[in-house]
């Protein structure tokens, strides 16, 4: 019925959902329509013209290509962390995903056994073809020009100033000073299929307890530990201390489970260090304005390696 129905070429999105019931969930981000549908489906829709920068348009695109690469084989055992997608609908102005709904996961229920089932759908995703859609040519390390390190120094000053004689900033030029030799450095790590935005709101709970993961918009070839450290400086930033050293060593040991290929645990550590001061140093000051001191604190005391 699903399928039959909600063919984006055949139907009016508004009119369909005029006769389902659905309500909007509206944590859909950079501007996607997001419904659930009749309480068992999650409807995505995105024009590019609503867009608020119709270039994320492409963002999304790369989601639908991965989900028809993927889907048709992600409940045979290939990658079943996946959600079941019913639909997947792309032209060159629109794209509509319509998948089942699963439960939400709460920050309340943060275990041992709960961050080896996470770890364990990453290496799951990370052992994984990369499609040839994302594959590119390994480009140069993209270093930092100076006028990109200023702006991030400047950022970086508006947040620590707004809690005054609490912070040295003795760490962020020390950072400045080595982000790209540290760019250099990470740059080498071995190329795999990562998910780009790993963490927490994007992981959800399947009928028999296995983690599935969605959004997966920024889904690249990118190195293993910007998704783990991404995930865990995130919860960090909530105030949820996971180790990353834990979250590693849980990691590589379900890498040779699924694959008998060993990892090194402490290069593993080093390059997630590395993934999370690079990101600290360009990203985070966008979004710490406002905040408190300990999460302020919890962000720029990570922010360099020795």
């Amino acid at each position: 019925l699903y399928r039959a129905n909600i063919m984006m070429h055949g139907i009016n999105v508004k009119e369909y959902l005029a006769t389902h019931e659905n309500r909007e969930i509206r944590s859909g981000k950079s501007g996607a329509e997001v419904w659930e549908v009749e309480g068992r489906f999650v409807l995505k829709y995105v024009q590019r013209t609503r867009l608020p920068e119709p270039e994320v348009f492409e963002f999304y695109r790369n989601e639908a290509n991965f989900y028809q690469f993927f889907g048709q084989n992600c409940h045979k055992g290939m990658l079943p962390c996946l959600p079941e997608v019913l639909e997947v609908q792309a032209s060159k102005d629109e794209i509509l995903i319509l998948m089942k709904k699963y439960q939400e996961l709460s920050r309340d229920e943060v275990s041992e056994e709960l961050l080896r089932k996470i770890m364990e759908a990453l290496a799951a995703v990370h052992t994984q073809e990369i499609p040839a859609f994302l594959r590119r040519e390994k480009k140069q390390p993209g270093y930092l020009e100076e006028d990109r390190i200023g702006g991030c120094i400047a950022g970086w000053r508006s947040v620590l100033a707004e809690h005054p004689g609490v912070f040295d900033e003795g760490i962020l030029m020390e950072t400045a000073a080595k982000i790209n030799e540290l760019i250099g450095w990470h740059h080498g790590e071995q190329q795999v299929l990562s998910h780009g935005d790993f963490h927490w709101d994007n992981l959800l709970l399947g009928e028999n307890g296995n983690i599935i993961v969605c959004d997966w918009q920024g889904v690249n070839a990118g190195g293993a530990s910007g998704d783990i450290s991404f995930f865990t400086s995130r919860l960090g930033a909530d105030g949820i201390t996971i180790e990353p050293e834990r979250a590693a060593e849980l990691y590589c040991q379900e890498r040779l489970r699924l694959t008998g290929e060993t990892i090194s645990q402490d290069d593993m550590i080093r390059h997630m260090n590395a993934a999370n001061v690079i990101t600290s140093f360009q990203f985070w000051h966008e979004y710490l304005h406002g905040s408190s001191c300990e999460r302020v604190r919890g962000i720029y005391e990570k922010m360099w390696m020795e």
